[in-house]
């Protein structure tokens, strides 16, 4: 199958937009990423993946936490934001309304809602890396409808 192919119908497969952040002691990083599922009740699980070769990884790996901030749909202006590559860590949370969570991590606090999580494992698949994380703290931040890929953001792969 091809890229475009594949590229075609996961468009018609709706996923949430969130902003996903990353820190611990001061050094912080944002990423847009529509790839975000829950992945267990017991315990409450999260997952989310991000391209390999994305810097963020880094982070991941060595803060080993992450907070899905679920965008609310009129957001996607800060979805975009945090999808640019051309900022540098600390310049992508500049001048966002945010607050510590438990794990270390921003929480975005015009989000609509929240999921703290620990890294728990990791895992490389394709062109992507896993994340798993148990969720130590979720909350609604606010009331509306969230953003989604139907919304205009696109899954397209560029390819290098």
């Amino acid at each position: 199958m091809s890229n475009l192919d594949f590229d075609k119908v996961l468009r018609s497969f709706p996923t949430g937009i969130s902003v996903v952040t990353v820190g611990r002691g001061g050094v912080e990083n944002g990423l847009t990423v529509s790839w975000a599922s829950p992945v267990s009740f017991e315990p409450p699980q999260f997952m989310i993946a991000v391209n390999k070769n994305h810097y963020s990884t880094e982070f991941l790996d060595s803060t080993k936490n992450f907070v899905i901030n679920v965008l609310k749909k009129d957001q996607t202006g800060l979805a975009g934001h945090f999808a640019k590559t051309s900022f540098s860590d600390s310049e992508k949370l500049e001048g966002i309304a945010t607050r510590e969570a438990k794990s270390g991590a921003a929480i975005l606090t015009d989000a609509l809602a929240y999921f703290d999580c620990e890294v728990i494992d990791s895992h490389s698949y394709g062109d992507h890396k896993i994340y798993v994380g148990i969720v130590i703290d979720a909350e609604m931040l606010g009331e509306g409808d969230p953003l989604t890929t139907l919304e205009g953001m696109k899954y397209i792969k560029k390819n290098s």
